[in-house]
């Protein structure tokens, strides 16, 4: 029972896996792009395709992307937004607090969105009754972890 206490309950909200692949891929092609300006010796594609490089770079690490993954341990909340959001991935303490929102999504703005706001971060956006119940879990074990 004492080692249950003290392993990290982890909630993925959204595949991580999924994640770092569209992260790392998105980069290796500006990537790809800029070696192959720099070997063609193209001063005007280098420049271009080094400023993609810094925009994927600051678009996984800006306030639009959420995290995917969250770990509740007595030691804290880590949250893990993925491999490209280095500046992003945090502990956060146990007292932090926490809620779910609501948001609406679409043209129309028809289809309902939920994510978990921990602190001043945002998760990724659900939109099924699983992943609903995912962040009232999320909720739950932070709850649990506090009163310890």
């Amino acid at each position: 029972m004492l080692i249950k206490e003290m392993m990290p309950e982890t909630f993925i909200i959204k595949s991580l896996f999924v994640q770092n692949m569209i992260m790392l891929f998105s980069l290796s092609i500006v990537v790809f792009l800029l070696v192959r300006s720099l070997v063609k010796k193209k001063v005007k594609h280098t420049i271009v395709f080094s400023i993609w490089v810094l925009i994927v770079l600051w678009f996984f690490n800006s306030p639009f992307f959420g995290f995917s993954a969250v770990s509740v341990s007595p030691g804290g909340i880590q949250l893990n937004y993925g491999i490209l959001s280095f500046t992003k991935n945090t502990v956060l303490p146990l007292d932090s607090p926490w809620k779910i929102e609501t948001s609406f999504s679409g043209i129309r703005k028809m289809k309902k969105l939920y994510f978990i706001r921990i602190a001043d971060r945002k998760s990724m956006k659900v939109r099924i009754r699983q992943g609903f119940v995912l962040l009232q879990d999320i909720g739950s074990a932070i709850d649990g972890n506090k009163s310890k």
